[in-house]
């Protein structure tokens, strides 16, 4: 489904062995993801990376890390002839469409029993405050992920 992944592709043309530009180019974009605490794995010519999330009962960091929405996708590279690479980029987005609905759920009720309204002026404002607060929260959490992609991958080029 379109909602729950994102991905893109650039080529770009390489003056000097590729080969060694795409050995260079993977470990940037590997050390970027470690940077933003991702970890990630090199499998022929893919960089898989997972944000794995540890439950914890501690008030730590494990409970911010819970609501970091870029947690998997992948990033592979390729020759295309002996001058061009190709660099192709997923990113699941399911977490984020779940945290959406659910922030949206959430703010929905709160707000719709704290405006007041009574029997069905109460469910159908729920109802539209709650899927204004998930398409807003999507489409921020939605720029986010692609900044940070697209920093990436600028970055490291």
């Amino acid at each position: 489904m379109i909602l729950l992944k994102y991905s893109n592709t650039i080529e770009k043309k390489i003056h000097g062995n590729s080969d060694l530009y795409i050995d260079s180019l993977m470990k940037k974009i590997q050390g970027k993801l470690r940077n933003i605490e991702i970890r990630s794995e090199i499998i022929n010519d893919t960089i898989i990376f997972k944000r794995t999330v540890r439950i914890a009962s501690d008030c730590g960091d494990t409970k911010a890390d819970t609501l970091k929405i870029l947690r998997e996708g992948q990033f592979r590279i390729k020759k295309t002839n002996s001058n061009n690479i190709e660099i192709f980029w997923e990113v699941e987005l399911d977490t984020l469409l779940f945290l959406s609905i659910t922030i949206g759920l959430v703010l929905g009720l709160i707000l719709g029993f704290f405006i007041g309204f009574g029997g069905f002026m109460l469910i159908s404002s729920i109802i539209i405050i709650g899927l204004a607060i998930s398409t807003i929260a999507y489409l921020f959490g939605l720029n986010f992920i692609l900044t940070t992609i697209d920093e990436i991958i600028e970055t490291s080029i």
